[in-house]
């Protein structure tokens, strides 16, 4: 009787431990679900930045800097198609235009490299500052003058000292536009009346 005893017992403490690590094995497994604590979760819950690229953090600075070159991009806009319709003189129209065209171009560019940053930005509500009939040709063209040396100013600053290098880049790289602007309507500035 003695053997059968031994090996009912140690039967059962085979079956004791098999069952006691079945159990610990099913707790462990249920035990880690959450996704931030589990990686294999974390990995496949992720988004996946579209193909090619990576989504790097911006700093305040630059994402401050983008979203202001938006809307002064996107204001010379507006104030250019008005000053196309409103100037009187050649300069004027001629001005406008060119605001249109390279601001649109810088604009676009623009959204793109901050699409690729994740940083976001709304100009759909910006419209033509009002300048006002009377004198329309000087006004504007002191604003121009005016609104583009501040954008030198804050270009050359972030081309500088910007944190992102391809924020720094685009800066740097729409600094000669901008200047040659400055330059064109300082040059009207004399000859419009």
């Amino acid at each position: 009787m003695k053997p059968e005893f031994i090996s009912i017992s140690r039967f059962a403490i085979i079956a004791t431990m098999a069952g006691g690590l079945s159990v610990t094995g099913t707790v462990r497994a249920q035990q880690d679900t959450a996704i931030g604590t589990n990686p294999h979760l974390r990995a496949k819950s992720a988004p996946t930045p579209p193909s090619g690229t990576v989504t790097v953090k911006l700093s305040q600075k630059d994402v401050s800097f983008i979203q202001k070159a938006a809307g002064g991009g996107q204001q010379e806009v507006e104030n250019g198609k008005m000053a196309e319709k409103q100037g009187k003189s050649a300069d004027v129209k001629r001005i406008g235009a060119r605001m249109v065209a390279d601001h649109t171009k810088a604009n676009k560019e623009l959204t793109e490299l901050a699409n690729r940053k994740g940083v976001t930005f709304d100009t759909r509500g910006v419209r033509a500052q009002n300048i006002g009939a009377a004198d329309f040709d000087r006004q504007y063209l002191k604003l121009l003058e005016v609104n583009h040396k501040n954008d030198i100013s804050e270009f050359q600053k972030e081309a500088k000292s910007g944190d992102d290098r391809d924020v720094k880049a685009w800066a740097a790289k729409s600094l000669p536009t901008l200047q040659e602007h400055l330059a064109m309507v300082e040059a009207a500035m004399r000859t419009v009346k």
